[in-house]
């Protein structure tokens, strides 16, 4: 397996980018990840399905892991790279070579340092909901957490499913991330507002990591701020914050209940994906 591969292919259901030559299941997972791959299959919106898209990760047999759909290629351009490749006059294995030896021109310098991005909840245990618009905490978040990775310069990103909330903690040990990052809304009466991040009420580190984020989404969203709240053990979100070895917070950056909370963040939502990789670009060289 390689340190990174470069695909082009069309988007199809579940997670499945079809090839030149294969059917590739694209997974967020990385390689070794003790899920099935499956379980972190890379998300692809209904508008996608058919586009053709140029993706990068580790290729492994018919598994891409820690995929990436790096930005979808133009009608005119897959129509123009397809009649080059039946023509003969150049393969998709070729120009996946070529792409393989570019790095990202937008990247900075970069910090080393590894950021377990956690989305919080799963697809069919999805936490909040909005009654009014049917969105969820997990798909919210989701989508989020795919639009974070994109926009961090200097960190490196992996995202992570929960497989059930007991075994989340020993699932981002085995990352040996620097810092962690889980991605939840809020959600009480319907009419509670505001931004707060929470940390370890002992860890001096999470709680300099609260208050970055914390500025960072108030400067985002404008919502009330809430502040960052230092949980024990046996508060909500404490088991998370109190046993991954690498310092970790809770980001509640609105109320997923509350109507015009979701509006703001909807409107906002690639502001509030910049926000939060910044944010992250930030941590990354205090942790």
């Amino acid at each position: 397996m390689t340190d990174k591969n470069w695909l082009i292919g069309t988007l199809l259901r579940e997670g499945r980018l079809k090839t030149e030559s294969d059917e590739v299941l694209m997974t967020t997972l990385p390689a070794g990840a003790p899920q099935a791959p499956e379980t972190g299959a890379c998300t692809v919106e209904e508008a996608d399905l058919g586009k053709t898209a140029l993706v990068k990760g580790q290729l492994a047999g018919s598994v891409l892991h820690a995929a990436e759909i790096v930005e979808m290629v133009p009608r005119l351009t897959a129509a123009l790279v397809q009649k080059l490749v039946e023509k003969g006059v150049v393969s998709l294995q070729e120009i996946q070579e070529q792409l393989s030896s570019l790095e990202p021109e937008e990247k900075k310098r970069h910090t080393g340092k590894l950021c377990a991005l956690v989305i919080g909840h799963k697809k069919n245990s999805p936490g909040a909901v909005n009654e009014k618009d049917g969105l969820s905490e997990f798909d919210f978040n989701e989508n989020l957490a795919m639009k974070i990775e994109r926009k961090v310069r200097s960190t490196d990103i992996q995202r992570v499913y929960r497989r059930t909330y007991d075994t989340l903690p020993g699932d981002i040990n085995l990352l040996n991330p620097h810092f962690v990052v889980s991605l939840h809304c809020n959600a009480y009466n319907g009419s509670a507002s505001g931004t707060e991040v929470l940390y370890y009420h002992r860890s001096e580190a999470g709680k300099r990591i609260a208050q970055v984020l914390q500025n960072r989404l108030i400067e985002c969203l404008g919502l009330r701020s809430r502040g960052i709240k230092a949980k024990t053990t046996e508060d909500r979100g404490g088991s998370l914050l109190r046993n991954t070895d690498a310092p970790c917070v809770i980001a509640e950056p609105f109320f997923i209940d509350n109507d015009d909370d979701l509006k703001k963040a909807k409107e906002n939502l690639d502001a509030l994906a910049a926000a939060y990789a910044a944010g992250i670009d930030e941590i990354s060289e205090l942790v």
